[in-house]
């Protein structure tokens, strides 16, 4: 077998046997609009979430009587990578819920990165600010 076709493999059958809802998560509020929440975590999760050969799909949906938003990373075989939840708390600040697989890429420093994505508006596939030590051993 290919080394590169079990690389791939590898984290979808991590994946598929954990629900993403018992994964890594955290819920913030951030002083920014819903819809533009849902445009910086679209394109944070093509540029970075997607997997190293870009072979999973990114699709999300804006709900605008509900004020609600979502973008999910999601494999061929439905298996949940990666899944932001958005909520227009009023016009200018949102609640946000970042659930990710718990593997490879898919872990809290992606939560810690798309955290900053959405506050600041700059899509980075790294988090550049200082994290709290509590947040990173709850994943562990």
């Amino acid at each position: 077998m290919n080394a590169k076709w079990l690389l791939w493999l590898l984290p979808m059958l991590f994946a598929g046997c954990m629900s993403i809802s018992s994964s890594p998560r955290e819920t913030f509020t951030v002083p920014v609009g819903y819809q533009d929440v849902y445009r910086y975590a679209t394109a944070q999760a093509e540029r970075c979430l997607r997997g190293d050969e870009k072979q999973y799909p990114v699709s999300g949906n804006i709900n605008e009587s509900t004020r609600t938003a979502q973008v999910m990373v999601v494999s061929g075989l439905g298996v949940h990578f990666a899944q932001v939840d958005i909520r227009a708390l009023n016009e200018r600040s949102s609640e946000v819920t970042v659930m990710v697989a718990g593997v490879n890429i898919w872990d809290y420093h992606a939560i810690a990165a798309m955290r900053e994505v959405v506050e600041f508006g700059v899509p980075t596939c790294t988090s550049y600010m200082p994290t709290n030590p509590t947040m990173s051993s709850q994943y562990k």
